[in-house]
């Protein structure tokens, strides 16, 4: 487990410093509509942000598409609230460790 836990940090701090480079891009995914604005306003003119719910979409019974873990396994920095109300991620990070 704190394998696991190590890699998602190095993972965020390579995220953040890409970011920081200024000439690089990184794929953010954010869960839910107010992180997105939040990361959306961190990296405002550096890199663009994604938000994985649709509009309308209820975090606590969202069912993961296809497409949508694609974008997870893409992505160099995942924001999330926690497993209590996004219960749909938490077996996310082992697949996407995994690849």
């Amino acid at each position: 487990m704190m394998v696991q836990k190590n890699k998602w940090l190095q993972r965020t701090l390579l995220a953040a410093a890409l970011v920081m480079a200024g000439n690089a891009t990184a794929a953010v995914v954010t869960s839910i509509r107010p992180l997105g604005f939040i990361a959306s306003a961190i990296a405002d003119g550096v890199t663009p942000t994604e938000i994985l719910l649709p509009d309308g979409a209820s975090p606590h019974d969202f069912a993961l598409r296809p497409s949508d873990i694609q974008r997870l396994r893409s992505a160099d920095l995942v924001l999330w609230v926690g497993p209590d109300m996004e219960a749909f991620l938490t077996k996310i990070p082992d697949a996407v460790a995994r690849q």
